[in-house]
């Protein structure tokens, strides 16, 4: 409190760890906002990749297999490359302004984090087919275990907001 006038209110300051969430939150956003162009290189690489005798004969056939796989996903990425992007900007818009609510202290930016976070989950398994967006171990854990561990990181801030 101010010793010179009792009635002005001191400023409640952002918890860290609550800092260092919409920190990465941020960082995570733009990520995802660019990871959709950034595909489109990685299926014009794996389909040179296939398309060359040599290097087909230096990857096992469990390779081979897996690249064929993800070259059928990143094909069903590019031909709905239109709802992926919507359901992607919905997604990271909700994310952004639920992070910039929180650093407000604001309960109301963790719900709609939450809802940022889950659309484009279901969304992708919709788009794209459950089986062929969680096709790896990988998926799952940038799909699923990524957005799970920060909600529950961000659910453990709620303390600190009104």
């Amino acid at each position: 409190m101010n010793v010179l006038n009792p009635f002005e209110e001191e400023k409640k300051k952002l918890p860290t760890m609550l800092n260092v969430l919409t920190i990465l939150t941020f960082i995570g956003s733009a990520f995802m906002l660019v990871s959709i162009p950034i595909s489109k290189f990685f299926i014009g690489f794996a389909k040179k990749a296939m398309e060359d005798p040599a290097t087909l004969e230096r990857m096992s056939e469990k390779d081979v297999a897996e690249m064929e796989k993800g070259i059928r996903v990143f094909d069903l990425m590019e031909a709905n490359a239109t709802p992926l992007w919507i359901v992607t900007i919905l997604g990271v818009v909700l994310c952004v302004y639920g992070a910039i609510q929180m650093r407000k202290l604001k309960k109301d930016g963790f719900f709609i984090y939450l809802v940022g976070e889950i659309l484009p989950i279901i969304g992708f398994a919709i788009i794209l087919g459950f089986s062929n967006y969680f096709s790896s171990t990988s998926s799952y854990i940038s799909g699923l275990g990524l957005p799970l561990l920060f909600v529950v990181l961000y659910a453990t801030q709620l303390k600190h907001m009104k």
